[in-house]
Formats: C-alpha cells, structure tokens, sequence
C-alpha cells in the first residue's frame, strides 16, 4: 500500500512519502502546494493523510483535484482541517479560510455544476469539537454552534476516489 503525507511539516510518519512546500530532512519532495500540476506520478496513491493543510492553500479545488489525479481507484484521502467559527481556525497568519461540513458534502455531490462529474465518495464526515463543546450534547451542539463559536474545532473527511 502506497501512502503519502500531504504537507507534513515536521510530522513525519513512517511508510509515507512525506511532502511539504518546506526543504528539510525527512522529506521526500518539497513544492509549492498552489503550482500545478504536483511533481507526483498519477495513480501512485492508496492512501493520502492531509491534516491542517487545505486551509494554507490559495487554489484548493485544484489542489483537491491533483490529489484525485495522483491516487489510485478506490483510493481514500483522509483530511484533517480547521472549522471556520473556531479561532483555532485563524491561528496561523497563513491561514486562507476554514471549512464547513457543508463544503465537503458540496465537494462530493457537485450540487452546482452542470455536468456533474461524480469524483469522490464521502466515507465519513466527522465534527470533532472544542474542550467546551464536549460538554453539550451533540444535537445541541450542532444548534448552537450557528450562534456561538468555538463549540466545534476540526472536521475529520474521509474521502474515497472514484475514477
């Protein structure tokens, strides 16, 4: 099984082909994330880990497509980002935007575009929240979260590749 870790920084984890934008030890190619296409050969990957990576990237749909182009059928892309009412979610100055559940059902429904073109299964969505927001019920949560922040911190996606 063929894994990559998509923008790994300094978690380097061991079976993958860690890549990063940043030069250093460990890693196993380093580019920029918005320049297309990426130095990696199509239908390589079973596997891909991205975890706080989509938010530091200008063009993500065409960063999302190159990760579709370079996995293998079947292939599943766990991603890990930032929910946009968090504040954890503007921590780092890079930071382009947060993500909604919302964005990734859109990802793989392609609800707006005319020809649809069905690329990605979503195997599992799942809301992780806040230190404060364990303590609400989840039904609640997810209630309030449309009127207080910081209940929620991070969606976990898992995406699988349809080709």
């Amino acid at each position: 099984m063929k894994k990559l870790n998509f923008g790994s920084g300094a978690l380097f984890m061991d079976g993958y082909d860690n890549v990063d934008i940043q030069k250093g030890e460990g890693i196993y190619k380093s580019f920029n994330f918005d320049k297309f296409p990426y130095p990696l050969e199509s239908n390589t990957y079973d596997y891909i880990f991205s975890s706080m990576v989509l938010e530091h990237i200008e063009k993500r749909e065409e960063a999302i497509n190159e990760l579709h182009r370079i996995c293998k059928k079947g292939a599943i892309i766990h991603i890990q980002v930032a929910y946009w009412n968090n504040k954890g979610a503007w921590n780092d100055i890079g930071d382009k935007r947060g993500f909604t559940e919302v964005t990734f059902k859109n990802l793989v429904d392609n609800g707006t575009y005319i020809n649809k073109i069905k690329r990605f299964e979503l195997v599992k969505i799942k809301i992780v929240p806040t230190k404060i927001g364990k303590f609400l019920p989840e039904s609640l949560r997810k209630k309030l979260n449309l009127f207080i922040s910081g209940l929620i911190s991070q969606i976990h996606v898992d995406l699988k590749v349809i080709k």
